[in-house]
């Protein structure tokens, strides 16, 4: 079945430490790596995860969310009419699809992916993407421009402008990604951005996470705090790229 409009349908890192990347996240969630079509590939089981891929353009070491498009030829004339900026131009892969990674009006780096109708990628399960949110200091723009490019039904939580402002988005009544107003917090040298949540495996917990992202090399940026969700912390790797742990089996105040 083909990953519908506007659900998460990639996340890759690229980076020229591609050893020192695959022994970090093999370390923390158990991914192991094959070499496909050009770049590696991570799994979880049998099933493809993320992407690690040596830098092609001036971009942030960062993870990259890729979005289910539809038709890359469309988005690009559909990002640049909303007030977006594309980045990396329409690519295609020799896995039958096409991608691009875009700028949107707030600032943002995103991908953009056109995938096969076979096309599938593990996300919702343990040592996966199960989250990613968009923090961004102009949360009125940014709605409407994922809306329109995307087709999201958003619902507001909080109020406009107040100190919590959160948008979910929805893709055919799923929850599917998340919009925070980080204009109170946000500093004034960070654009806006991505954060990536990966969901930890049954066996670590989020605060023995924490020692092994440490003890693989990494850093912890914030955290651990409970939350409805999962207890979850904020973490950097080897090479700079941030990203949220969460345990979801341990939630409070729901």
């Amino acid at each position: 079945m083909a990953i519908p409009v506007g659900a998460p349908s990639w996340v890759d890192l690229a980076s020229h430490e591609p050893a020192e990347v695959r022994e970090f996240y093999t370390g923390l969630f158990g991914w192991h790596w094959v070499h496909r079509h050009g770049y590696d590939v991570a799994l979880k089981g049998d099933v493809a995860v993320a992407g690690l891929l040596p830098p092609e353009y001036d971009l942030p070491t960062a993870w990259t969310l890729y979005l289910e498009c539809g038709s890359v030829r469309k988005a690009v004339e559909r990002v640049r009419a909303l007030g977006g900026k594309v980045l990396v131009p329409p690519t295609e892969t020799s896995a039958d699809e096409v991608y691009l990674v875009a700028e949107d009006p707030t600032g943002a780096v995103i991908g953009l992916r056109e995938g096969p109708p076979v096309a599938t990628f593990g996300r919702d399960h343990a040592g996966t993407l199960c989250w990613a949110e968009l923090h961004t200091r102009d949360g009125s723009a940014a709605d409407p421009f994922y809306a329109d490019l995307l087709g999201y039904r958003q619902e507001q939580i909080g109020e406009p402008g107040e100190a919590f402002d959160y948008t979910v988005w929805y893709v055919d009544d799923q929850p599917t990604a998340g919009r925070f107003e980080s204009g109170l917090t946000l500093p004034v040298d960070v654009p806006a951005h991505w954060h990536l949540y990966f969901q930890l495996n049954p066996d670590l917990t989020t605060d023995g996470a924490l020692s092994r992202v440490v003890e693989l090399g990494g850093e912890v940026l914030r955290g651990p705090t409970d939350s409805p969700h999962g207890r979850l912390a904020l973490v950097r790797d080897v090479v700079g790229a941030s990203f949220f742990i969460i345990d979801t089996a341990q939630r409070t105040g729901e």
